[in-house]
């Protein structure tokens, strides 16, 4: 049976009170991401993507901070936050940059070169070498399209899947260092501060406009104080194999924002890479899940 989830206060602050069902959560959890990402290509027509990133940063931390009210108390907790921290900030960075170049749909699914990794490293199975090919062909054909239009854009985000391999790893540590979302606040807040420097030289005066300052606020809640939360409670509840199913919808779901909201429009050659990463992702997740089930 599947635990269910409270909501986004209730989670960050650990408590259980039933309101929505886990898999439902990390379903809402995934949209809000992607309506997010699509919010902060809205953004970009008045401020930078760095400036947007940072802004979005703060009032992430900020919300966080105000509804998780506690720090974590052990040292090891804070030597897996900081480095999150750094993560993150990289991670959203090189994310926002790429989809100010890229469609949404798009940069997502090359995006998740990362978690394949990170699943097929964990996994040791030689039948993953499957979803590897699978993957690096839905990738390769998405990718075609955008080295010479676009190189700049897929470099970016070839390095927010890296940042997003490594956010995986040091998520789940933390996720079983602290208690609710006492790491969470914290590891945001460091990834804001990082990114004071760089958004504020790049934006400028952009970060005082109303209108900035309102999609940011937003950005800040649907694009990381809520699907954060959610992710680090699925980490610590959600079983593993449906945690790693789950995970494998963001690229559909972001191609699907990215037509409905932005309009960007999908190809036969784009629906079907997507269609092949979202078959290796959801293959190569829950291989390694299996793995690590019998391991314990």
């Amino acid at each position: 049976m599947f635990e269910v989830m409270s909501s986004p206060a209730q989670v960050v602050r650990g408590a259980r009170l039933p309101a929505l069902p886990a898999p439902l959560a990390m379903i809402a959890g995934s949209l809000s991401v992607q309506l997010g990402g699509a919010l902060a290509v809205h953004a970009f027509s008045r401020a930078t993507p760095l400036g947007v990133t940072f802004l979005r940063s703060v009032f992430g931390a900020a919300i966080l901070i105000l509804v998780v009210r506690s720090l974590p108390r052990t040292r090891a907790a804070w030597l897996t936050l900081l480095p999150a921290g750094v993560v993150m900030a990289c991670m959203n960075a090189s994310f926002y940059e790429a989809i100010s170049r890229l469609p949404l749909g798009a940069a997502v699914t090359i995006e998740f070169w990362g978690p394949i990794t990170v699943a097929v490293v964990t996994s040791h199975r030689r039948t993953d070498l499957i979803w590897v090919a699978l993957a690096v062909a839905g990738v390769v054909l998405l990718g075609e399209g955008f080295a010479q239009a676009q190189l700049a854009g897929l470099l970016f985000i070839i390095a927010a899947g890296g940042f997003w391999a490594l956010y995986i790893v040091l998520g789940r540590r933390l996720a079983h260092a602290t208690v609710g979302a006492a790491g969470l606040a914290p590891a945001c807040a460091v990834s804001a501060l990082l990114l004071a420097g760089p958004g504020l030289a790049s934006a400028r005066g952009s970060l005082f406009d109303p209108t900035v300052i309102a999609l940011c606020a937003l950005l800040g809640l649907a694009g990381t104080a809520i699907p954060y939360a959610i992710e680090m409670y699925a980490m610590r509840r959600v079983p593993a194999r449906t945690f790693s199913v789950l995970l494998s919808m963001h690229p559909a779901v972001a191609a699907l924002v990215g037509a409905a909201v932005l309009s960007q429009g999908l190809g036969l050659r784009d629906v079907v890479a997507i269609a092949f990463v979202v078959a290796a992702s959801t293959g190569a997740l829950a291989a390694a899940a299996r793995v690590r089930a019998t391991a314990q």
